[in-house]
């Protein structure tokens, strides 16, 4: 437990380190004001709740031992709970409907994410069983 809390910890920290200089970069493309380039305390926060919440979903999938499936519908939960409690509704919006949007490209964002991953974890896995099957035959000789 103690092992997954620090794994936890770590994974949120790098991926806050990512979306602060993610979101610093964009905001310096697209603001022409430096006065509104200040991220506020409230937004950091959020931000790290969010990168907290997603790290605990990677962690339940890849180190616990529970059913793909379990792992996979949890990982989905606290990802897009975590998307819109924490970045969604603190941007209010407008309407239900700008929420609904948001949502729906969280959710979209989402799908995207899990492709390329499962794309790019299936041709590691493949490369590596060439590369030991490469490796048996050529001891064999």
């Amino acid at each position: 437990m103690k092992q997954l809390l620090k794994k936890t910890l770590c994974f949120s920290t790098i991926y806050y380190t990512l979306a602060i200089i993610a979101f610093s970069t964009i905001m310096l493309i697209s603001h022409t004001d430096e006065s509104s380039l200040a991220l506020d305390p409230s937004r950091i926060l959020y931000i790290y709740l969010f990168c907290l919440s997603f790290a605990t979903a990677n962690v339940i999938l890849k180190h616990t031992n529970m059913q793909a499936v379990a792992k996979w519908i949890l990982h989905l939960i606290l990802t897009v709970a975590g998307a819109y409690m924490f970045i969604i509704l603190p941007a209010d919006l407008e309407s239900s409907s700008g929420n609904f949007m948001g949502l729906m490209i969280i959710l979209a964002l989402y799908v995207v994410g899990v492709l390329l991953t499962l794309l790019f974890s299936v041709r590691i896995k493949r490369a590596m069983r060439e590369d030991a099957e490469i490796k048996k035959n050529s001891k064999a000789k």
